[in-house]
């Protein structure tokens, strides 16, 4: 058996802190989660994936579901007005409620960080829409009947943890941890 022997207050102070730390993550784990939501809010704002991979741009029946009327021809396809209104606006970001949609929750020693609307995991994973009855899918762009057998959304990975990441939640555990 080996035993250790400590003389100095400031280890068994930095060891007692250690344990109650590990005993009682919810501070470490909320400050963790306020971390990645905010990461994961970023990621919106930069249209890019926790592996630094740019997300894939909106369709242009998208960008038409968007702007509206207004900035498509008459073939129904983007006008130069239209054009120019694509250039600001991101993939996912909308008005914004995904996004803010992004919370954590602890619950004991485990974190979770995510969205509660439904069709978030579409966005994170993509999905490819078939029509239940009938041979496709139909809508209106501008106007224009749209029909299509399938719609496939790409994935657009916001979840995550990068290496940046990752890098900043290992100085989260260590301040907390040390007490700085």
């Amino acid at each position: 058996m080996i035993k250790y022997e400590f003389a100095s207050g400031l280890a068994l102070n930095l060891i007692d802190h250690v344990e109650s730390t590990l005993n009682h993550p919810n501070v470490l784990l909320a400050d963790l989660g306020e971390y990645a939501v905010q990461s994961t809010q970023e990621r919106f704002r930069t249209s890019t994936a926790p592996d630094g991979s740019k997300w894939q741009a909106n369709s242009e029946s998208t960008y038409l579901g968007i702007l509206g009327d207004k900035h498509s021809d008459a073939e129904g396809r983007l006008n130069s007005k239209g054009i120019n209104r694509v250039a600001s606006k991101r993939p996912l970001y909308g008005q914004g409620t995904l996004m803010d949609s992004i919370h954590y929750q602890v619950s004991g020693d485990l974190l979770l960080v995510g969205s509660n609307l439904i069709y978030a995991a579409t966005h994170q994973f993509g999905a490819t829409i078939k029509p239940k009855n009938g041979k496709t899918l139909s809508w209106k762009i501008g106007g224009q009947s749209v029909f299509a057998k399938k719609v496939t959304i790409p994935a657009r990975a916001y979840l995550g943890i990068s290496i940046a990441d990752e890098a900043e939640m290992y100085a989260i555990v260590e301040d907390h941890l040390l007490g700085s």
